[in-house]
């Protein structure tokens, strides 16, 4: 290994969730594109998302999706999952327009320009924050 090369390149969240379909479409409404898909074609158990917009996927958002049956490996246990949105207040609109309730925008001090909490179909709580100067 070089000397400049670090020990852990990435880190990709692997969530349990119900139906892959159904959770691959919630994410997409934050930015998400499908990258890959087992299997290829027919209901999905397992896929790989990606933020297309960033200027390299690797080193953007990343997330993959398992389908899980048994009920007590869903959810979050305690784990938050933040994600950094260019425009948090046209975000919320657009999920609230979608049917979905966001919770209200806060500002707490380590976040000063905003954050507010959702649940995807699966339970997971995710945080979804203003990107800032010193956020990703």
């Amino acid at each position: 290994m070089e000397e400049n090369t670090p020990v852990i390149t990435g880190l990709v969240p692997f969530l349990p969730v119900r139906n892959v379909e159904q959770s691959a479409a919630f994410y997409q409404l934050l930015g998400f594109e499908i990258g890959n898909r087992v299997p290829r074609e027919g209901v999905m158990g397992w896929a790989w998302l990606y933020t297309p917009e960033a200027p390299d996927w690797r080193r953007g958002a990343n997330l993959m999706l398992s389908c899980v049956d048994r009920e007590g490996e869903l959810g979050s246990h305690g784990t938050l999952y933040y994600l950094y949105a260019a425009d948090l207040v046209s975000l919320r609109e657009k999920l609230i327009a979608a049917g979905l309730k966001p919770g209200p925008i806060t500002y707490p001090d380590y976040l000063p320009k905003g954050e507010f909490e959702i649940k995807d179909p699966d339970g997971h709580t995710l945080m979804l924050a203003q990107n800032n100067t010193d956020t990703p």
